[in-house]
């Protein structure tokens, strides 16, 4: 293949006319949407994100690349990893120029199977740590409001404890006991009026008889 026939794209040498032509248009779009794009609001990139994907708007390595880029970003974002949707690749024979490639065909497929199997990995590697950072967090809200709770419960405990031990102590008169108190004094009272009352009458009565 002569060398006028190799498009180069974002660092993609292509060696079929057809889809070097196809892959500039795609780096175009490319451009035109980064310009829209604020990676800050990560609802509005998974929104186009998933779009993209859906619609299939790419379909050679520079529109892949592309799209794998905002994938990882999402996937180290607080985004949920579930609802990020997986690129799909086209195997259809007809996209591949088969004279574009001086390996055998076989290596060819293998190649990208391993390739693929290794993306899948890297993806399942970043959904499980973000799933531990978030039972992480969950488990470190819990634990605070077990600590408060044990805090509080025991503070209580103690206060009443320290309730019981005065109300059984004390010797001054308390809402529980102050009406038995009254009673035993107003008792010891009339007792010792009585007692007085009769150490007079003796006294008149010495004194009658003197």
């Amino acid at each position: 293949m002569e060398d006028n026939k190799v498009i180069t794209v974002n660092g993609f040498a292509f060696e079929n006319p057809t889809t070097g032509s196809e892959a500039l248009k795609e780096q175009e779009a490319i451009e035109y949407v980064n310009k829209q794009l604020n990676f800050d609001d990560t609802k509005s990139l998974l929104a186009l994100y998933n779009q993209m994907v859906t619609r299939r708007m790419f379909h050679t390595e520079v529109g892949f690349s592309y799209l794998k880029s905002i994938q990882d970003y999402l996937m180290k974002s607080d985004v949920d990893p579930a609802v990020i949707e997986s690129i799909p690749i086209a195997s259809s024979e007809a996209e591949i120029d088969s004279n574009s490639y001086n390996n055998d065909s076989s290596e060819s497929k293998e190649e990208q199977s391993k390739e693929k199997r290794t993306n899948n990995r890297h993806n399942d590697d970043i959904k499980t740590k973000n799933r531990e950072r978030k039972l992480i967090s969950k488990n470190k809200r819990l634990m605070k409001l077990s600590v408060s709770f044990i805090v509080i419960s025991i503070v209580l405990v103690i206060t009443i404890g320290a309730m019981f031990v005065i109300a059984n102590t004390s010797n001054n008169p308390t809402i529980l006991n102050y009406e038995e108190v009254l009673q035993n004094k107003y008792a010891s009272w009339e007792q010792d009026l009585q007692k007085r009352e009769a150490d007079l009458e003796k006294k008149e009565k010495l004194l009658k008889i003197k």
